[in-house]
């Protein structure tokens, strides 16, 4: 009798284990599921959304004379508190589906817009940071009347800063001008540059290497001078355990020159250390 009671026991035992085994399995399972849906939702967002049609694909719709981008005007920022600056970011919305281009005549009328001025720390430099992806960027004055420009291509825009200085304040940003990989639109996937623009001059400067990609700045200290990083494009399809291969390059503001950081002499001896083949 004891062992008939032992036996139901552990069968009962058994049971709640296998349903508490089953349900935990369940959950594994749509804690899975959801966060693929999730990956994939954010992925092909990032791929649509905030990107540039590549050029291929827009003769095709130039031919039908048809548009899948609208452009869109962002919230003006204040840089110039003094001088009542702003900057206007442009962005772009992707349509689900081709639309017919009406050409637009007249003058347009943007509504009130809320504004958000930058509080300015005193010292000899400041950073601003502006989020998001854009398709260009308008410097307005509006005491003036004046409106600029920065581009008059297309391209994609991220990581606006505005850098305060005793003489000058300066726009540095990343840029992404053409579809490298081949997917069809104009992003951040793509090869990156470093763009400079000077709010009291008007000049642009373009920091670029090649098909070297920019992945990070800091200006040398007290000085426009900047170290730039480089991801090294030859290494774009060989995987890594960690991040890609990198160079520093030291961009000479007024000289408007680039050059390597490190010397090559060192860069070849660091790598012999590294593989071993020590030299005296």
């Amino acid at each position: 009798m004891k062992i008939e009671k032992i036996k139901n026991f552990n069968q009962v035992i058994l049971a709640i284990a296998g349903i508490l085994g089953l349900i935990l399995l369940l959950i594994f399972i749509v804690m899975a599921v959801s966060e693929l849906f999730r990956d994939f939702g954010y992925n092909r967002s990032r791929t649509i959304t905030n990107s540039l049609i590549s050029e291929d694909k827009i003769e095709m719709l130039n031919k039908d004379n048809l548009r899948l981008q609208i452009v869109s005007y962002e919230s003006p920022k204040l840089i110039d508190t003094v001088n009542a600056v702003y900057i206007i970011p442009v962005s772009v919305s992707t349509l689900d589906k081709p639309e017919t281009v009406v050409e637009f005549s007249g003058d347009g009328i943007m509504g009130l817009l809320d504004t958000y001025g930058s509080t300015r720390n005193k010292g000899y430099s400041f950073e601003n940071y502006f989020d998001g992806l854009f398709a260009n960027i308008i410097v307005y004055k509006p005491i003036t009347n004046i409106a600029v420009l920065l581009f008059n291509e297309r391209i994609m825009l991220s990581g606006i800063r505005t850098y305060y200085f005793k003489d000058d304040i300066l726009l540095v940003f990343y840029t992404a001008e053409n579809d490298t990989n081949n997917d069809g639109f104009i992003n951040f996937d793509d090869n990156t540059n470093l763009c400079i623009y000077s709010l009291k001059t008007g000049k642009m400067r373009r920091i670029a290497e090649g098909t070297n990609s920019v992945t990070g700045y800091q200006f040398v200290e007290n000085t426009k001078d900047l170290l730039v990083e480089f991801s090294l494009s030859q290494y774009k399809d060989v995987k890594f355990k960690s991040y890609k291969p990198r160079k520093i390059m030291k961009y000479e503001f007024d000289a408007e020159k680039l050059s390597e950081a490190v010397p090559a002499n060192i860069q070849q001896q660091m790598q012999n250390l590294v593989e071993g083949r020590i030299t005296q």
